[in-house]
Order: C-alpha cells, then structure tokens, then sequence
C-alpha cells in the first residue's frame, strides 16, 4: 500500500478505493484509511494526496486545513471540489 500512495502523483488525489483496488483488496478501503492514518514519514509518502471517494476531503492528522493547503500548493484543482471538507459542487 506504501507504494500506492507513494505512486499519487504530485498535484493529483486517490481516493482510498482506488487505493484499495490497486492493491487488489476492492473492500478494503477502511484499512487503506486505518494504515494511511498510521503515515510515520508524511513527507516521504504523501497522504495527503488520498480523499474520499466522492471527493472530500476526509481525515489527516494534521488537520483538514493543513490538507487543504497542501493540495494547494501542490496546484490541485478540480472542477467541483470544495476544498473546505464538504461535498463537491
């Protein structure tokens, strides 16, 4: 899974089901969020760059805003997503 989410590419998003399809285990898309969760080295392996699969902006240890800000800066952004957290437009 670490190469998945390593794999995202700057500037871009995964959902965790994609995440989880990658690796083969289609239902697993609450234990690619429990493992991201787990992220020790959030520089080397972008989480940030994972979403919800209806393209919110869900869970980050470092809080929602910092992940807002992340994709920002990264350039990332789609048409539709409101990058507050809440549901596409």
């Amino acid at each position: 899974m670490w190469e998945q989410l390593r794999g995202v590419p700057y500037g871009t998003v995964a959902s965790y089901v994609e995440i989880a399809r990658r690796v083969g285990r289609p239902s697993a898309s609450r234990a690619v969020g429990a493992a991201n969760g787990r992220n020790p080295i959030a520089i080397v392996v972008p989480c940030h760059r994972v979403i919800g699969a209806n393209g919110t902006l869900t869970g980050y240890a470092g809080g929602l805003w910092r992940k807002e800000w992340l994709l920002e800066h990264e350039g990332y952004r789609p048409a539709g997503l409101d990058l507050t957290g809440s549901a596409p437009r």
